[in-house]
C-alpha cells in the first residue's frame, strides 16, 4: 500500500469514527434546547392560566380541552405535590391528518380557597419535530459531504506534498553503479524532502566510489592472477615437451597443469560472477533461445561426442526474451556443460523449449541432487576436476538479475527448469 492511501485511510477511519459522535452530541443538545424552550413556555401559560383563574372562577371549570388547549380539574381535599411534571405523547392533527408529537404539562395549584385543582396544558412541537427532523438529515448531509470533501482535499494536498518523495523514488529506480547516473534535483517546498534527497545523493557518491574501486580491483586481480597462470602452464607444458623425463615425472608435470588450469577457469568464474552481481551488463536485447540453443549445442558437440553423450533439441515453440546477450549464452552455456561434465557414456542431454520455460534433463547419477544447496558457491556433488563448483551459482546469479525462476527435479533423470514470465 502507498504511503499516501496509508494515512488517508487512517484520517478516514478517524473522520468516520470522530463526525457522528460529534453530530450525535450536537443533535441531542439541539433537541434538548427544544424542548427546553417549549417546556418554558409552557410554565410561561401555567402561570397566566392560573392568574387568570383566580380573577375569573369559570376557568375553574375547564374539564375539556378547548381552543385555549389546558383543562382544570378538581381534586378531593387532601396534601398534593406541586412539583410540573412534563411527557411528550402523540394526538391527532385534522390539519396533518396524522398523529403529530405534543408537549404536556401537569401540576397542581389551590384557589384561593385552598382547594387543590389539577392543571393539564398541552403544546403542540410539530414544528419543532420537523425542525429536529430537519437538522438530522442537514446533519447526515453535511457529514457525508464533509467526510467526501476532506479526504478529496487531503488526497490531492497529501499528492502534491509526497511528489517530491516519489520523484526521488522514481529517481532511484533508474540509478544504475558504475554509469555516473545522477540524481534529478527536486524543487520541494518539504525540509524533510531536501534534506533526504541530499543524503541519499551522498549515499549514492560514497556507493559509486566503493565500487568503482572494488571493480577496479577485481579486474585488476584478475588480470594479474591471469598472466602468471598463463605463463606457468605455457613453460610446463614447453618443458614437458622438450625434456626427457620418466613417465611418472610427466604424469606429475601433467596433474600441475591441469590444477593451474583448473585455476585459470575458476578465476574467470569469480570474476564473471562478480561481474554480474555488479550489474556490469547492461545491455539488453530480444534474444531467441531457439536460435541460441541450436548454436551452443554445436559448439559443446565435440565434448558431447568426446563423452559419447547424445543432445536433442525439441523445439514446442519460439522463446523470447529480453535480456543481456552475454548473459543469456551464460545462462545455457553452464546449464549445457554442467549436463555434460556430470554425465556418463551413452547418456543424453535433452532441451524442451516451450513459449514460456526451457527444460534440460540429463542422465547421470542415479540419486537425487541435495536442491537447497546445488546453486551455492564451490559445492560440488562429484569430485571430478572439470568442474569449478561456480557453473550453478553463476546461473543462479543470471535469474536473478532478471524475473526469471529456475526449478530442479528428479524423475530417473536431473532435470532444471527455467521459467520465464508470461508476456
Amino acid at each position: 500500500m502507498k504511503l499516501q492511501n496509508y494515512t488517508l485511510r487512517y484520517l478516514a477511519i478517524t473522520l468516520l469514527l470522530v463526525i457522528p459522535i460529534w453530530a450525535g452530541i450536537f443533535y441531542v443538545l439541539i433537541l434538548d434546547e427544544v424542548y427546553d424552550n417549549i417546556d418554558d413556555d409552557l410554565k410561561n401559560s401555567k402561570i397566566m392560566i392560573i392568574r387568570h383563574a383566580f380573577a375569573n372562577k369559570e376557568l375553574l371549570n375547564s374539564p375539556e380541552f378547548g381552543i385555549n388547549k389546558f383543562t382544570i380539574k378538581p381534586l378531593p381535599k387532601g396534601e398534593y405535590s406541586n412539583k410540573e411534571e412534563f411527557s411528550t405523547s402523540k394526538e391527532f392533527m385534522e390539519y396533518d391528518n396524522d398523529d403529530e408529537p405534543i408537549r404536556t404539562l401537569k401540576t397542581v395549584f389551590n384557589d384561593d380557597k385552598g382547594n387543590p385543582y389539577e392543571l393539564t396544558i398541552k403544546a403542540s412541537i410539530v414544528e419543532e419535530d420537523e425542525l429536529l427532523e430537519d437538522l438530522f438529515l442537514a446533519l447526515i448531509g453535511l457529514y457525508v459531504m464533509l467526510v467526501i470533501s476532506i479526504l478529496a482535499v487531503n488526497h490531492l494536498l497529501l499528492q502534491k506534498i509526497w511528489k517530491s518523495f516519489y520523484t526521488i523514488l522514481e529517481n532511484l529506480k533508474e540509478i544504475k553503479l558504475g554509469t555516473g547516473s545522477q540524481l534529478k534535483a527536486i524543487d520541494s517546498p518539504i525540509d524533510e524532502f531536501n534534506i533526504l534527497e541530499k543524503e541519499v545523493e551522498k549515499m549514492l557518491n560514497r556507493n559509486e566510489s566503493i565500487y568503482s574501486s572494488q571493480k577496479q580491483f577485481i579486474e585488476n586481480a584478475s588480470h594479474e592472477l591471469q598472466t602468471p597462470l598463463a605463463i606457468s602452464i605455457n613453460k610446463l607444458e614447453l618443458f614437458a615437451e622438450n625434456s626427457v623425463l620418466a613417465d611418472e615425472q610427466l604424469m606429475e608435470i601433467g596433474k600441475i597443469t591441469d590444477t593451474l588450469s583448473r585455476l585459470t577457469r575458476l578465476n574467470k568464474s569469480l570474476l564473471m560472477l562478480s561481474k554480474i552481481e555488479n550489474q556490469q551488463f547492461s545491455e539488453e536485447e530480444d534474444v531467441n533461445f531457439n536460435k541460441l540453443i541450436l548454436v551452443l549445442t554445436e559448439d559443446y558437440f565435440d565434448l558431447a561426442d568426446f563423452k559419447e553423450v547424445k543432445i536433442t533439441v525439441t523445439q514446442n515453440d519460439t522463446l523470447y526474451f529480453k535480456m543481456n546477450k552475454g548473459l543469456a549464452i551464460a545462462l545455457i552455456s553452464n546449464l549445457l556443460k554442467n549436463a555434460l561434465i556430470h554425465n556418463h557414456h551413452n547418456g543424453f542431454v535433452n532441451f524442451i523449449i516451450n513459449k514460456n520455460n526451457i527444460t534440460i534433463s540429463n542422465s547421470g547419477n542415479n540419486f537425487p541432487l541435495n536442491s537447497d544447496l546445488i546453486f551455492n558457491r564451490f559445492y560440488r556433488h562429484t569430485t571430478t576436476n572439470e568442474s569449478t563448483g561456480l557453473g550453478l551459482s553463476i546461473v543462479k546469479s543470471i535469474i536473478n538479475n532478471y524475473s526469471i525462476t529456475i526449478e530442479y527435479l528428479f524423475t530417473n533423470n536431473h532435470q532444471f527448469k527455467i521459467i520465464f514470465p508470461k508476456k
